[in-house]
């Protein structure tokens, strides 16, 4: 039974605290240690605060990938003691390695040193933010919360403008949220991360519903069927484990409501599938061509379905099969679902819960958009990876600070 959906957690101290935890990441790694953390920080919230691709990417360069590469090397003790305490990150690596090593049978347009840098890239980002966040699980709590705040805002914003802006479906603002489905999805996941937080004053839990109420008004209003399925698993998931008799009714409550927006929304139900069987039969035939190995990173395929061609076929088991091979893809599921165990196992923690909702969103989720395994940080790559990194960062970790929701 979950405590922390039973029991509010000190909402209001995470807000007030802020030269504290400022300080100890500070005071442990340096000015390194700050720029990494508001690097952290911005790899998810600036995809909402970002209005082009490029100064997101450059300042997760100046932020991210340069602090993490100088503290991997002063620090290299913390890096290696993390690696060798999460067995699950020793098969993420393997499989990260294969990734790597397929570029040699992909062919790909563009230059294997770039590739190969961007994969290095990346794999800064997973370990600045595993080291990082389980160093400070004080800082990474209030992270969340601050991302669920920023993303109650936007989608309130949004709202606001959307008559002005002549949309039929709302999306966001910027490269990464200029669609309905990324947007659906990175708001939805951000609700998920932060919704097993509350304030202890009644005003302050009624301005943070309506902050919740804010991001799942626009999920709803993005049309975006994926997105709201994912998050009716969720609310499955809190009526099952979710804790006090309130928080499973709000579930049931939830799920009543989806099932009456799509009885009352038809156009919902009216769009079928949308092509999706017809891109998988199409992606299974391809994967028969290329059943162990798969075609490589970055290397591309086409799918068709009702006239048009795409280069993805909605669905991330099938796509990561056809990419790295079957075996690579059994790994991953083994991977993921490792994840979700260990979620499982600390939903007692507020940090546990949000995961284990944030892995059956994401579970969800991955069956019907397009979401890539290894590649460049964009809007929908936390939806894949955050579950994974936030997972690695459950349990104590020596001269971590005291959880924000410490009831462990």
């Amino acid at each position: 039974m979950s405590r922390n959906l039973q029991q509010p957690s000190n909402f209001i101290d995470g807000f007030t605290d802020i030269q504290t935890q400022l300080r100890a990441p500070r005071s442990h790694f340096g000015i390194a240690g700050l720029l990494l953390g508001f690097g952290l920080f911005w790899s998810v919230g600036g995809v909402l605060l970002t209005p082009s691709m490029k100064i997101y990417d450059w300042l997760l360069t100046a932020f991210v990938y340069l602090p993490c590469i100088y503290l991997l090397i002063k620090r290299f003790p913390d890096f290696r003691d993390t690696v060798l305490s999460r067995r699950e990150l020793w098969l993420f690596l393997l499989l990260f390695s294969y990734s790597v090593i397929s570029l040699s049978w992909s062919n790909p347009d563009e230059n294997y040193l770039t590739l190969i840098k961007r994969e290095l890239f990346f794999l800064s980002l997973v370990l600045g933010w595993i080291v990082w966040g389980r160093m400070f699980h004080r800082q990474l709590q209030s992270m969340l919360i601050i991302w669920g705040a920023m993303a109650g805002i936007y989608a309130l914003v949004s709202i606001i403008a959307f008559p002005m802006r002549g949309l039929e479906r709302i999306y966001g603002f910027g490269s990464y949220m200029d669609n309905p489905n990324p947007a659906g999805y990175t708001i939805g996941f951000l609700l998920v991360l932060s919704c097993t937080w509350w304030p202890q004053r009644t005003w302050a839990r009624l301005v943070w519903a309506a902050i919740q109420a804010c991001s799942l008004s626009f999920v709803i209003m993005t049309g975006s069927r994926g997105p709201l399925l994912s998050l009716i698993a969720v609310a499955g998931v809190v009526m099952l484990v979710g804790g006090k008799r309130f928080y499973r009714l709000l579930a049931v409550v939830l799920i009543i409501a989806a099932a009456c927006l799509f009885m009352l929304e038809p156009s919902l139900l009216q769009r079928g599938d949308s092509e999706r069987l017809t891109l998988m039969k199409d992606a299974l035939a391809l994967l028969q061509q290329h059943p162990w190995y798969g075609i490589g990173l970055s290397a591309s395929y086409a799918v068709e379905a009702g006239g048009v061609v795409f280069d993805h076929c909605h669905n991330f088991v099938l796509d990561t099969a056809l990419q790295y091979g079957v075996i690579f893809t059994a790994l991953w599921l083994t991977l993921w679902g490792w994840v979700g165990l260990r979620a499982f196992r600390f939903r007692s923690q507020a940090l546990g819960m949000a995961v284990l909702l944030a892995w059956v969103f994401a579970t969800v989720s991955l069956q019907f958009d397009v979401f890539i395994l290894f590649g460049r940080a964009r809007a929908m790559w936390m939806v894949v990876w955050v579950p994974f990194l936030l997972s690695l960062c459950l349990g104590d970790a020596p001269g971590s600070a005291r959880p924000l929701a410490g009831r462990d």
